[in-house]
Formats: structure tokens, C-alpha cells, sequence
């Protein structure tokens, strides 16, 4: 299997694997504060990745990569993970999926002034058309929330998550997925610690309050995050930021799926209009178009 096959693989992996957290983050937010549930999913995946990387002796950086590496994990982990939790907690769970669905407009973007990267307008056309999926799917906010507020937080982490990606990017130049994923993941959990305990201590049920709360923290933080985040970044290893990027549009259709599996939920012709679309767009977006073979010399 070629190198970048297998970035998209686990590219779209990660991404499906975010599509779930909408279902455990939400029920965990229901009682306990976002930032205490953040602290949560950064600092037992931060344990895991630790431990996995420290026995393949994988923590090492040189110094000039000291500060690149800590910005990576305030923007990535604590900054955009933290108003993301914000922000879908006051715009609810399908607007939250739809601002966040912008990540591959503003990766590309980066992508292309940053590490200059070469983006086609086929492939801006193609993450459009995903985009717009996105749209027809999540369809029109929950009555009664803060979009105005929510909209704004989930901006600033789109922003951010987006600059996360480009960074980790640069750094995989030098150091490994597991590297570059631990060191951040760490950095995330240690910048959260003092907000998350103001929050504790301000919050009524600030901890899981039964078994099914503590298997959706483990699968917050070990799936979703230990697991997806390193599959997220190793994936960027082989695949350019424009290309892989755009996959970032499954989670609201892993969304979907999963809220007719699990809850039960219907089907609508929009929903599936959209999800065509987002298939579309990204299907057209991951492919290379094959130069054209030359031809040969006449004698």
C-alpha cells in the first residue's frame, strides 16, 4: 500500500473517530464543567502517550524546537479543544460540527501560504462542495441556544486548529508522529491544569458520576484523543495539508451515522443529499490527476 493510501486512511480514521465525540463529549457536559472534562481527556491521554513514547525512547527534541513545540500544544490541544468544548456546549452539537467543518478552508489556506503549498482550483472547488454538504446536512441550529457565542468560540478554535495542523506539520520534518503528538498532548494538559481546577472547584458534579461516564472519558481520551490525535498527525506525514485536510469533513457525517445507530435517529432526504456531496467532495478533493504520459520520440 502506497505511503499516502495510508496517510488517508488514517486521516479519515481520526476524523471518524471525532465524529463520535460529539455523542461522549455532549453526555459528559450535561454535568461536568467542559474545561474539567478537557483536563480529563488531555491528561490520561498525555499518561498513555508518555509511557509509549519513553519506552521507544521518542521525547527528545533539540532546543530551537522548544518553543515551536510549545506553541503547537497550547494552540492545538488546550486552546482550540478548549473552545471548541465552549462552543458547541452553547451553539449545540450540529453547529458546533458545522463551524468546525470550515478546519479544511482554513488548512488549505495555510497550507498554501505557509509551507507554499500548490492548491489546485479543482481541489478549491472540491472542498466547496464538501463544505456545502456539511451545510445541507447539520441543516438550521437547536432553538434556545447561544449561537452568537457559540459561533464565535468555535471560530477561534477552527482558527486554531487549523494553525495546530500546519505547525505539526513543520515538526514532522524533524521528529515522529508519537513525538510531536506526546510532547503537545503533554504541553496541552499542563497549560489546562489551572483552569480546569478553578473549574472544579466551582462545579457541582465536577467528576463522572457513574460507569458509563467513566468508559466515555476512556473513550475521549484514548481513542479519541491518545489514539486519533497521533493518526491525525502521522497521516499529515504522508499526505499534503490541502489534500488531507478536507477528510476533516467525515466527522459530521460520522455524526449522522452514528445517531441513527445508536439513538435511533431518522434519515432525511436532505441529510442524505448532503452526505453525497460530502463524499463527492472529498473523494475529488484526495485525488491526484495523473500528468500526462509523454510521448515518445519519432526516429
Amino acid at each position: 500500500m502506497k505511503a499516502s493510501t495510508q496517510g488517508f486512511l488514517a486521516l479519515a480514521l481520526s476524523s471518524a473517530i471525532w465524529g463520535g465525540m460529539y455523542v461522549a463529549s455532549d453526555a459528559l457536559m450535561r454535568t461536568m464543567p467542559p474545561l474539567v472534562v478537557l483536563e480529563f481527556r488531555e491528561g490520561i491521554s498525555a499518561i498513555i502517550l508518555v509511557f509509549i513514547a519513553a519506552r521507544g525512547r521518542q521525547l527528545h527534541i533539540e532546543r530551537r524546537d522548544y518553543l515551536p513545540m510549545f506553541g503547537v500544544g497550547v494552540i492545538g490541544f488546550s486552546v482550540s479543544i478548549g473552545f471548541q468544548f465552549y462552543g458547541t456546549h452553547a451553539a449545540g452539537a450540529a453547529l458546533g460540527s458545522l463551524v468546525t467543518a470550515s478546519s479544511p478552508i482554513l488548512i488549505a489556506l495555510l497550507g498554501a501560504f505557509i509551507l507554499k503549498e500548490h492548491v489546485p482550483l479543482r481541489r478549491w472547488l472540491a472542498i466547496a462542495l464538501a463544505f456545502v454538504g456539511v451545510i445541507v446536512i447539520v441543516g438550521t441550529p437547536a432553538p434556545g441556544k447561544d449561537t452568537t457565542l457559540g459561533v464565535s468560540l468555535l471560530l477561534v478554535a477552527a482558527v486554531c486548529w487549523s494553525l495546530y495542523t500546519i505547525g505539526s506539520t513543520s515538526l514532522l520534518n524533524r521528529y515522529s508522529a508519537l513525538t510531536v503528538v506526546t510532547l503537545a498532548c503533554t504541553v496541552g494538559a499542563i497549560t489546562s491544569l489551572p483552569f480546569a481546577t478553578v473549574a472544579y472547584f466551582h462545579a457541582r458534579h465536577p467528576l463522572p458520576m457513574n460507569l458509563a461516564q467513566w468508559g466515555e472519558v476512556l473513550y475521549i481520551s484514548v481513542v479519541g484523543m491518545a489514539l486519533a490525535f497521533f493518526l491525525w498527525v502521522w497521516g499529515f506525514k504522508h499526505v499534503s495539508a490541502s489534500r488531507g485536510g478536507v477528510l476533516l469533513l467525515f466527522q459530521p457525517l460520522v455524526g449522522i451515522i452514528l445517531g441513527v445507530v445508536l439513538l435511533g435517529e431518522t434519515i432525511t432526504i436532505g441529510t442524505l443529499a448532503g452526505a453525497i456531496l460530502v463524499c463527492v467532495g472529498v473523494t475529488l478533493a484526495v485525488l491526484e490527476r495523473k500528468p500526462p504520459l509523454a510521448l515518445e520520440p519519432t526516429p
